[in-house]
């Protein structure tokens, strides 16, 4: 259960270190749109619910894309079942603050600042394949996680609010991963393995 959640922990540390850098030496300032958090809070939240929505139907879904997300929920399951739900806030928490500052507060612009004149569309189209690439389970994986970079991407640009895309991502993956965890038979997985009592 630590292994996990340090392995976890340390490559968003790694996430954060890069984002950091990149920020520090390109001197690209981040715009959390703090001025309106309420509302940006508020669409984070609600962004992440009707992701979860979405996601959890195709995943439940009788189609390929619905098959291979099982899969890779199943296996998944078996690597954070034993987390508490703690441990699985702080995770989210981890991911939603560092992987959006690397890919949408430096990436996205940084990329856009070295192209002209389709900057905003060329950043976001790159920020998302790479946050793709660095979730590559499957291509059905890769797919969906770059569609959902494209959408807070996307958020960013038009609102200019990294606390929206966080709060957005840190929710979503606080109830993916605690279902994952917790319930895996509301994705439709029914892991082989059950544990015993201690």
């Amino acid at each position: 259960m630590k292994q996990i959640l340090v392995m976890a922990l340390s490559i968003q540390a790694v996430v954060a270190a890069v984002a950091w850098a990149g920020l520090y030496f390109s001197r690209i300032d981040v715009s959390w749109g703090i001025g309106s958090a309420p509302l940006y809070i508020a669409l984070g939240i609600t962004g992440a619910l009707v992701s979860y929505w979405i996601a959890r139907a195709i995943t439940v879904s009788n189609s390929d894309f619905g098959a291979t997300l099982r899969d890779h929920c199943k296996k998944l399951h078996l690597a954070f079942r034993h987390l508490n739900w703690w441990q699985i806030a702080v995770l989210a928490l981890a991911a939603g603050v560092c992987e959006e500052l690397l890919f949408r507060g430096f990436l996205q612009p940084w990329i856009a600042s070295l192209f002209t004149p389709s900057a905003p569309i060329v950043g976001l189209v790159v920020a998302s394949v790479v946050f793709g690439l660095l979730h590559y389970a499957s291509f059905i994986y890769f797919l969906i996680t770059a569609v959902m970079g494209l959408v807070l991407g996307l958020v960013y640009w038009l609102s200019e609010s990294l606390l929206a895309v966080v709060v957005w991502h840190g929710v979503y993956d606080l109830i993916a991963l605690g279902v994952l965890a917790k319930f895996p038979q509301r994705l439709g997985v029914y892991p082989d393995v059950v544990d015993k009592p201690r």
